[in-house]
C-alpha cells in the first residue's frame, strides 16, 4: 500500500473543513460573539440608566419647591404658651421648600434605594414599632400615592431628605415660611379661626387639599404635623440669623398641627415635642434647601 492510499483511507475517518470554510467558519464565530457582546453591553447600561434614571426622578422635584425670600420677622407669640416667648428678631437667607408635605409615593421610592429604611431593617433608637405601620413590606395601601407619608420617624425624615440633597427645615424656617410674609398673623390663613380652612376631623388627606398661604406653601396648617431640624430648648432674647438647628437628642419639634388638632395647636407659633424615634400617624414632613445664590 502506498502513501497515496493510505492518506485516501484516512481521509473519510476524519471530521476535516477545507482552509477557506474553517477561516469563514471562525470569522462568524467571532461575529456573534462580538454580537451578544455588544447585546449584553448595552442591556447593562439601559437598565443601569434606568435605576439612575428613577433615582434621578426622586430627587428632580425643584418644580415642587417654592423659593421663600430672604427676610427677617418676629419669632414667636405674646398671646400663645410660655415657650413661644419671648418675642425676638430672626433674620434669614432665602430658601426653597417643598411646596407640599412629602408624600407615600416620595417616600416608597427612598426605601426602595435605602434598604436601610425598610420595615424590619432599621435599629429601635431611629424609629419604634410603629414605623411604615400601614405599609407591607415596601408597599403601601392603593389610593395614598398622594397622601402625605405618616408614620416616620424624626430620623427616617431627616434620612430621606438627606439622600434628596436637602434638609429639613428649622423652626425659624418654617414659622418663616408659614407666616407666608405676613406679620402678627394668628393662623396661616389670618386671624380668625375658620375651621373650614383645615377640615378638622376629616382624617388626613391629599397633599394640596388646603389653602395656599402668602408664599406659595400649602398644608402648612392641619392634615399632619411636621418634623423640623431643631430639638427643643427655650427662646432668647437675642437677635438671630440663619440660627442652626439647636441641639436635643431627647426632644424634636413639630409644627403646624393636623387634622386631630384643636385651633389652638392649629397656630402657626405653637410649638410641641416629640421623641425622634417616635413613628405617629399624625406627623409627617417636609424638606427645605438652600438658594444657589446662598451657595458658595
Amino acid at each position: 500500500m502506498n502513501r497515496n492510499e493510505v492518506s485516501l483511507r484516512r481521509v473519510p475517518n476524519e471530521v476535516r473543513v477545507p482552509p477557506k470554510q474553517s477561516h469563514k467558519y471562525k470569522r462568524l464565530l467571532w461575529i456573534a460573539s462580538l454580537s451578544l457582546a455588544m447585546t449584553i453591553t448595552v442591556l447593562f447600561f439601559y437598565l443601569k440608566g434606568r435605576n439612575e434614571g428613577e433615582v434621578s426622578a426622586s430627587l428632580s422635584e425643584d418644580e415642587e419647591m417654592v423659593e421663600i425670600p430672604a427676610g427677617s420677622f418676629i419669632m414667636g407669640s405674646e398671646e400663645g404658651e410660655f415657650d413661644e416667648v419671648p418675642l425676638h428678631k430672626v433674620e434669614l437667607d432665602s430658601f426653597y421648600m417643598d411646596r407640599y408635605e412629602i408624600t407615600y409615593l416620595q417616600y416608597q421610592r427612598f426605601i426602595l434605594y435605602n434598604p436601610h429604611w425598610q420595615k424590619g431593617n432599621y435599629r429601635f433608637d431611629e424609629a419604634d414599632d410603629n414605623y411604615l405601620k400601614d405599609w407591607n413590606g415596601t408597599e403601601f395601601s392603593g389610593g395614598k400615592e398622594n397622601h402625605p407619608v405618616v408614620h416616620v420617624s424624626w430620623y427616617a425624615a431627616a434620612a430621606y431628605c438627606k439622600w434628596a440633597e436637602k434638609s429639613l427645615p428649622t423652626e425659624s424656617q418654617w414659622e418663616y415660611a408659614a407666616r407666608g410674609g405676613y406679620e402678627g398673623m394668628k393662623y396661616v390663613w389670618g386671624n380668625s379661626p375658620e375651621t373650614y380652612q383645615i377640615r378638622a376631623g376629616t382624617g388626613i388627606m391629599p397633599v394640596g387639599s388646603y389653602s395656599i398661604n402668602g408664599f406659595g406653601l400649602n398644608d402648612m396648617a392641619g392634615n399632619v404635623w411636621e418634623w423640623t431640624a431643631d430639638g427643643y430648648g427655650l427662646y432668647m432674647e437675642e437677635e438671630e440669623k440663619n440660627p442652626k438647628p439647636l441641639l436635643n437628642n431627647h426632644q424634636k419639634v413639630i409644627r403646624g398641627g393636623s387634622w386631630k388638632s384643636d385651633m389652638n395647636n392649629l397656630r402657626v407659633s405653637i410649638r410641641r415635642t416629640e421623641r425622634p424615634n417616635a413613628c405617629r400617624e399624625d406627623i409627617g414632613f417636609r424638606c427645605v434647601k438652600r438658594a444657589m445664590s446662598n451657595e458658595q
